[in-house]
């Protein structure tokens, strides 16, 4: 009797030693040809994974540094296309006094005042007539006495034959007459008027911050260099070096890529990459012995981590196997009911350890499922809102982005006679998008915002447009949501009319068609038409395919009545949606079928 009550103790032990012995064995022999495999891939596609990483961050680097040398071009922009400063530089002359020329560079210097604020790095600026009649100004011309004439003379050759773009030059030792400072770059380019007309020579000094702040995140070690060079291939700025280098040749790297190659023993990391504005040319290369040297010693952490871990583990596996394998039963019972789609299915809780808290997150997760399931609809309906916030939001600043560039060349061809009555119409506009997306309109308001819009492309094609509306008044308390036809309109006069210079009709239809049920319902029909160019059947093909043309250009054309056909679908589905008819050189249709429901005004009267 003794021996049968030592029985089930002796099992239970028997097989928590073997648990104990088992999982201690496994993880040890895992964690080994664990370690032993990421070692050997640790080392095997290391060198990938640093070029990739170094790779992204030289393109990161050289985006922002391309980025601010296009911001110098806009700000000496700012300089070139002032009408004080070409008007200034265009009446210089030699035979002006020294009161004469002293006004006039005080002029310059008070219209440069925002350069400062804007370009800390410039150190200095001198303009040049086409006679070479030097204008300083200010502040800005004392840093250029430190020059040799002959090397402000070379400088001024080089713009020769540019079309406005920098020239870049790196002074040498030999080029400074009064001191000898090697930490700026010269800068030179033609300034030219609004109507491309050269008027001057702009030479520009700046320091080497320039670079310097945005090539010192390269710097991952001491021995990391990079060179950046100009459009025609001479050296710019060095990060170790000086302007005395010597010759450097890196045609064995190709552009926009990087390689890993030998040099005395030492493998060296090199990543070349082309901008994509001012078009420098940044080289860098960085030694991997000392970025493997950190990863070695990553690694060694690592297996000391990985051996501590499995003999802490060997502890608590044997602590907590035996209060483990008694509740796990209870635990596994449950979850097979789950299994078997009994969610009302819950553990019966003993303890308040792990154990337990295990047990009480079961019944939560069972608990939960059910009500997940139920909310998975509303989560769908959810989505759906903020698919057509998106398109909403898409639509809209497509729209306001060509209306207000025909602005520009209106008022620039006509100045401003009559454009009070456009920027109206243009506000009205405004702030009818601004609504709510999810607050429908009626017809009539919609067809408001049309006529705005119609207005304002008569006034600028004038006799060249003539437009017709034809809706019956009984449905213009119809409710749509917003902008449910401007996007189409639109589409015709920039699109179907792009190669039609007279003769340009649009109109537009509406009526009520009945749908053929007994209960009644009716189908609202808008047809907006034009004679312009027509499209293929691909064409309309594209545009009523859910999947997104290959072509970028296609995908911003066909913006506005994939957005109509996209929010029908999602607000009303079958079988409401859109007809597109059409005819290359005859002119396209397009037909919306929408519900036929009128405001709640309407419906209490």
């Amino acid at each position: 009797m003794e021996h049968e009550r030592r029985r089930p103790f002796h099992k239970i032990f028997k097989f928590s030693t073997k648990l104990i012995i088992a999982l201690s064995l496994a993880n040890l022999v895992i964690a080994c040809i664990t370690g032993f495999i990421t070692y050997r891939i640790h080392l095997s596609l290391f060198n990938d994974e640093v070029s990739r990483q170094y790779f992204l961050t030289t393109e990161q680097v050289l985006a922002r540094l391309d980025s601010r040398v296009n911001d110098m071009y806009k700000i000496t922009d700012y300089i070139t296309l002032n009408p004080g400063v070409h008007q200034a530089i265009v009446s210089q002359n030699q035979q002006n006094s020294d009161y004469e020329q002293m006004k006039l560079e005080q002029l310059l210097d008070k219209q440069l005042i925002q350069v400062r604020l804007d370009a800390p790095e410039m150190m200095g600026i001198r303009i040049y007539d086409l006679n070479e009649n030097r204008i300083n100004l200010g502040t800005y011309s004392g840093s250029f006495n430190n020059f040799k004439p002959g090397y402000l003379d070379t400088m001024l050759k080089k713009l020769e034959g540019t079309g406005g773009e920098y020239v870049w030059d790196w002074p040498a030792a030999d080029d400074y007459g009064q001191t000898n400072s090697t930490n700026m770059v010269m800068a030179g380019r033609l300034m030219r008027s609004i109507e491309l007309d050269t008027y001057g020579m702009m030479l520009i000094l700046f320091h080497n911050s320039l670079f310097e702040s945005h090539l010192k995140d390269l710097r991952v070690h001491e021995k990391a260099d990079a060179y950046l060079f100009d459009q025609s291939g001479r050296l710019l700025y060095a990060l170790n070096g000086s302007a005395d280098l010597p010759p450097l040749d890196f045609s064995f790297i190709p552009n926009n890529s990087n390689l890993v190659r030998e040099e005395q023993g030492i493998s060296y990391m090199y990543t070349k990459q082309r901008s994509e504005k001012v078009g420098f040319t940044l080289v860098s290369k960085v030694s991997l012995a000392q970025i493997q040297s950190k990863s070695k010693v990553i690694m060694q952490v690592a297996v000391a981590s990985a051996f501590a871990s499995l003999i802490l583990l060997g502890v608590i596996i044997a602590i907590v196997s035996r209060l483990l394998l008694r509740p796990l039963g209870s635990l596994v019972r449950g979850m097979r009911h789950v299994r078997e789609g009994k969610f009302d299915a819950r553990v019966q809780i003993r303890t308040k350890d792990e154990l337990g808290f295990l047990g009480d997150s079961f019944n939560a997760m069972t608990g939960q499922i059910e009500k997940l399931i139920f909310e998975v609809y509303e989560r769908k309906l959810n989505e759906k809102e903020a698919e057509l916030k998106a398109i909403q939001a898409q639509l809209n600043p497509h729209f306001l982005y060509n209306t207000l560039g025909m602005f520009f060349w209106k008022f620039y061809m006509l100045g401003d006679e009559k454009s009070a009555g456009l920027v109206n119409s243009m506000s009205e506009m405004l702030q009818y998008t601004l609504e709510p997306v999810k607050q429908q309109t009626t017809l009539r308001d919609e067809l408001h915002q049309i006529r705005n819009y119609l207005d304002i492309q008569k006034a600028r094609y004038r006799e060249a447009l003539s437009t017709e509306i034809e809706i019956a008044d009984e449905l213009l308390d119809c409710r749509v949501f917003r902008l449910v036809m401007q996007p189409i309109v639109e589409n015709s006069m920039i699109h179907a009319f792009r190669n039609k210079k007279s003769d340009r009709r649009v109109r537009i239809h509406g009526y009520a068609l009945p749908s053929g049920q007994e209960d009644g319902v009716k189908f609202l029909i808008l047809e907006i038409s034009d004679n312009g160019s027509g499209m293929s059947r691909e064409m309309i093909a594209q545009i009523t395919s859910e999947s997104e043309p290959a072509n970028g250009n296609d995908k911003r054309r066909f913006i506005g009545t994939r957005s109509v056909i996209r929010r029908i679908e999602l607000l009303y589905g079958a079988p409401y949606g859109v007809e597109l008819h059409s005819q290359l050189g005859e002119g396209t249709m397009v037909r919306l079928k929408l519900p036929f429901s009128v405001t709640e005004v309407e419906k209490e009267q």
